[in-house]
Formats: structure tokens, C-alpha cells, sequence
């Protein structure tokens, strides 16, 4: 408790800063991370040598430079949706191909967005809940502190995006969908549970990887969308919309688990610095 009540003081102040001073203060945090505190350094370079065998030292080192400052846009990025606008929002993520979820709206159909820890999914999430008139939901995870877990999960949800706790994810899936819904599904993070795990190669590595997304598809007969979020400059996103598939009760198990893994392995390799790879992405072994 008061832990919270010295920082959340601090962290109001700081998002009510302008963007462009913010995302000046993330390069000092960037140079702090990698220089002074050698912020998980070992994963990062363990991470990288894995994942990009074909890669040279000082291009692998490069890479883990640059991953420091998505690593600082990203806890800039969150102090600043405490306060940030609609507007600004708006303006700072643009959308190529809108009308895939627009026309997916008018046919009626339910969407997935399966999304990865790569680019700015914070903003990305905002600009999903104001743009388009569907339901949007999210799952999302408890913090430990619970004073800033609501603290967190208020600024998340300011925008009309509901959101559901992991841990009542059970019932987010059995509920009945009374309106046009959109649900957002982070789908990159070790699982915990691995015998419900699908395992595959991603990064040249066995990964296991959650089908949380790929069964609520099935349930709900939605139509699969991954969000391609690239920055253009620092704190300004564009994002393609890549369509997985309109009709996943059609596919064989896990296949719309591996589609989504394919497009996002593309996207990491042509934008590694963005992707978080201070993650303990690969800390299961499969069996």
C-alpha cells in the first residue's frame, strides 16, 4: 500500500508530460537499462543467439541495443495511458486496411485479434476499442501489487474495452455473446500449463504457445485477425491488418495456433528490435 501511494503520485505526474518529452526521457531509461543496470542482459543475448543463429555477433548486439528503447517507448507508452486522449490516440496509431474489421462488422461475425509483445499493444488496444463499434474485450493478467493492479486495469479499460481476468477466463469463454464482440488475446507468452500447450518450432527453438485464441474462435465461429503494428517514428504506429481465417471450425486442430504463430514469427524477424526479448519466452522444455 505504500508503495502506491509514494509512486502512483509520481507516475501521474510524469504521464501528464507531453509524448515528445516522454519518449526523449525513454532514450536515458534505454541507455539506463543497457548500460548501468544490464537489464536481463544473459536472456537478451541467449534469446537473440538462438533465435537468430544466422545472424552475426555485432548485428545479434545491435538488435539487443534497440531492444532497450522498445523496452523504454514501452514503459513510457504505460505511464502515459494514464492520462492520454482519445485523440491522441487516434492520431498516433493509423490503421492501412480498416475495412477488414469494418466489413467483418457488417457481416455480422465475432473477431480475434491474436496479438504478440511486439510494437506499442497498448495503444494498439485503445485504438481497437475507439475506432470500431463492436464489444471489445481483453484478456489480461493481475499485477501483484493490487492497489496498482486497479490502477492499471482502470487506465486499460477508460475507452469502453472490458476487461477479464486470466483467472475468470473459464467463464469469458462459456459466456453467451449478446452483441458483436471483439475479443483481444495476447498469445505470445510462455503458457503455464502445458498440457494444454501446442508446441511447435518458432525462432529455430520448441516453443509452446497458448490456444486460448484458437479455441475461442472455434466456440464462437470468429472471424481471426492479427494486428501487424509497426512504429514509423518513435510513438507513431501504423498497423496491417492480417487476416488468419474467417472460418476456424473449417481448419484441423492447432492450425490456427500455427497460422498465427507463422505471421507473427515473420513480423519478429523483419522487426527484431521490437519484439520484447527480455521475456523468459523459453523456459518450458518440451517433453
Amino acid at each position: 500500500m505504500l508503495s502506491y501511494y509514494l509512486l502512483a503520485p509520481v507516475l501521474l505526474f510524469f504521464s501528464y508530460l507531453p509524448s515528445r518529452v516522454l519518449y526523449g526521457m525513454a532514450e536515458v531509461i534505454a541507455w539506463v537499462l543497457e548500460h548501468l543496470v544490464h537489464y536481463r542482459e544473459k536472456i537478451i543475448r541467449e534469446n537473440l543467439e538462438r533465435s537468430f543463429p544466422e545472424k552475426t555477433t555485432t548485428e545479434r548486439k545491435q538488435i539487443a541495443k534497440q531492444s532497450y528503447r522498445h523496452l523504454a517507448y514501452r514503459i513510457v507508452e504505460t505511464i502515459k495511458c494514464f492520462t492520454i486522449s482519445a485523440d491522441e490516440v487516434q492520431a498516433r496509431v493509423q490503421i492501412s486496411n480498416p475495412e477488414m474489421i469494418s466489413d467483418c462488422y457488417s457481416a455480422g461475425r465475432h473477431v480475434v485479434l491474436t496479438v504478440g509483445h511486439i510494437a506499442s499493444w497498448e495503444y494498439g488496444g485503445y485504438k481497437a476499442s475507439l475506432f470500431y463499434p463492436y464489444k471489445t474485450c481483453a484478456v489480461v493478467s493481475l499485477v501483484n501489487n493490487p492497489y496498482f493492479n486497479r490502477m492499471i486495469q482502470k487506465s486499460r479499460g477508460k475507452f469502453g474495452m472490458h476487461l477479464i481476468m486470466q483467472r475468470d477466463s473459464k467463464e469469458f469463454f462459456a459466456m453467451q455473446l449478446k452483441e458483436l464482440t471483439m475479443s483481444i488475446l495476447i498469445s505470445d507468452q510462455s503458457p503455464s500449463n502445458l498440457k494444454t500447450a501446442y508446441w511447435t518450432t518458432f525462432l529455430n527453438q520448441d516453443s509452446a504457445f497458448f490456444t486460448g485464441a484458437e479455441r475461442y474462435a472455434r466456440i464462437h465461429n470468429c472471424v481471426v485477425i492479427y494486428p501487424k503494428i509497426v512504429q514509423t517514428k518513435p510513438g507513431w504506429y501504423k498497423a496491417e491488418l492480417i487476416k488468419i481465417t474467417d472460418s476456424p471450425n473449417e481448419l484441423a486442430e492447432n492450425e490456427v495456433t500455427e497460422k498465427y504463430i507463422r505471421v507473427l514469427e515473420q513480423h519478429i524477424r523483419e522487426h527484431p528490435a521490437d519484439w520484447l526479448w527480455s521475456h523468459r519466452r523459453w523456459k518450458h522444455k518440451s517433453r
